[in-house]
């Protein structure tokens, strides 16, 4: 074996059987990362690695069947894990295999915030340039959270990735006084950015829950007053800080919460709709995402994909189809 073949053969050892990451084995090789996934990939492509999956069929049933009843254009499943960290790490890889397919030329991707969203941009390495691609935040930042779980850190990652140009909403997620929420969605930065919204081909975001460890809760964004509110309307999580219930209609907002960004109407106009979501605690708030039509594509695991069909099967009939209309009013705060 030559020097090369010894190099590539190295890095696969020590990524496939040791399981370092790329990272690691560049420091190990003293070579850069890109050099690392070159030799990955070149190992792949001389069989010196060959990849064998040992994944029940089953699972691709299901995914047809949850893109039929849901009138989805693509599901992909990824097994159930041990932990919700690792949880998320599975769903971001597998939904970085789809966004590298859905991110188009010339086209804007407007992304939302939280640790599976976080988990999505860490798992893309090297670079991918697609031309004339911008990469904007769906919702405004969170003062209290890391720095890698807001918007407008997800949209840096995808940016550099893609090659693309990345804004910044420069707001907070939301206000408690709602003249203040007009005023700041009239400021022309603002206002600018969230015309770019609405203008993307594609939107990507995982769903919220209600349950104590929702991150929004953890970090004291929602009060219990404001947690009792949204419960007694029958929230059952929010899609991009906006709630809704079991069938997917908005519910009404406490009037200290008066989100700066993009309606769930307008979320809907979007033509592609990626959503990211798994775990027990988020089944329900996913439940109503896809009965309200706000998906068109979803990335979730084995045992959520289950509890969904479940659901629709025992209903006896298909939910609405993901494009169809609500024709349920909504509230101010739900979607103005």
């Amino acid at each position: 074996m030559d020097r090369r073949g010894s190099e590539i053969a190295r890095a696969a050892w020590l990524y496939h059987l040791e399981e370092l990451t790329q990272g690691e084995i560049a420091r190990r090789l003293g070579v850069s990362r890109s050099t690392v996934v070159r030799l990955l990939q070149r190992a792949k492509e001389t069989g010196m690695v060959r990849v064998t999956l040992n994944v029940p069929h089953e699972v691709f049933e299901m995914e047809s069947e949850l893109e039929r009843l849901y009138g989805l254009r693509q599901v992909r499943i990824v097994p159930e894990a041990t932990d919700e960290p690792e949880q998320k790490r599975w769903l971001g890889h597998a939904a970085a295999e789809l966004l590298s397919e859905m991110v188009k030329s010339g086209t804007t991707t407007a992304v939302s915030w939280g640790t599976t969203l976080q988990a999505l941009a860490g798992s893309f390495v090297g670079e991918q340039a697609v031309d004339g691609v911008e990469i904007v935040p769906l919702v405004g930042g969170f003062h209290r959270a890391s720095s890698g779980t807001n918007a407008h850190w997800v949209a840096e990652q995808l940016g550099r990735y893609f090659g693309a140009n990345s804004q910044t909403l420069y707001a907070p997620v939301y206000v408690e006084d709602l003249s203040t929420a007009e005023a700041l969605m009239r400021e022309p930065g603002i206002r600018d950015t969230l015309e770019l919204v609405r203008r993307a081909s594609l939107a990507i975001y995982s769903v919220g829950s209600l349950e104590p460890e929702a991150t929004m809760i953890r970090l004291g964004y929602l009060s219990p007053d404001e947690q009792a509110f949204l419960h007694e309307r029958g929230a059952v999580g929010d899609i991009t800080c906006r709630w809704i219930d079991i069938e997917g209609n908005p519910v009404e907002l406490p009037s200290t919460i008066n989100p700066i960004g993009v309606s769930l109407e307008e979320l809907k106009n979007i033509p592609e709709r990626l959503t990211i979501s798994g775990g027990e605690r988020k089944r329900e708030a996913l439940l109503g995402t896809l009965r309200g039509g706000y998906t068109t594509t979803l990335v979730t695991d084995e045992g959520t994909a289950s509890y969904l069909l479940e659901r629709v099967l025992d209903s006896g009939e298909a939910t609405k189809r993901g494009n169809q209309k609500r024709t349920t009013g909504e509230r101010r705060a739900g979607t103005d």
